[in-house]
């Protein structure tokens, strides 16, 4: 195991197109943090890392639910994309730590669908 898959996993939620914070999608993203945060401390602990490292690393870890809710988009309960967000921050929360370090950002069906539903209103509303 290499140090950058380390990295890559700590980042995992960042490329994604992450929804937030309402009820229901705001206990999905936490349990997708936590589940994160887990994997990357196990990873960590099996890491051949120096202290330094591991010191160098840790306010990373403990801070990523913080940074994860802050680069979210907010989806509003009621809102036609709020089931499918949700759905997809379940679908992430239930993927393997292996699955994450090997992938980085690992494609789920819930996500390709939230990603489809979201591009086709965004174009929907986008059109004069």
């Amino acid at each position: 195991m290499n140090k950058n898959s380390l990295a890559i996993l700590l980042f995992t939620c960042a490329g994604l197109a992450c929804p937030a914070m309402a009820d229901e999608l705001a206990d999905a993203t936490l349990q997708l943090c936590e589940k994160v945060k887990s994997c990357a401390t196990e990873q960590m602990s099996q890491a051949n890392l120096t202290p330094e490292m591991l010191q160098m690393m840790q306010p990373m870890v403990d801070t990523m639910c913080a940074s994860l809710q802050g680069n979210v988009a907010d989806v509003p309960q009621g809102h036609a994309l709020y089931p499918h967000a949700v759905a997809c921050m379940r679908s992430l929360a239930d993927v393997s730590c292996a699955q994450m370090q090997a992938s980085g950002n690992p494609p789920t069906a819930e996500c390709t669908a939230y990603e489809e539903k979201a591009r086709k209103l965004s174009m929907a509303t986008d059109t004069p």
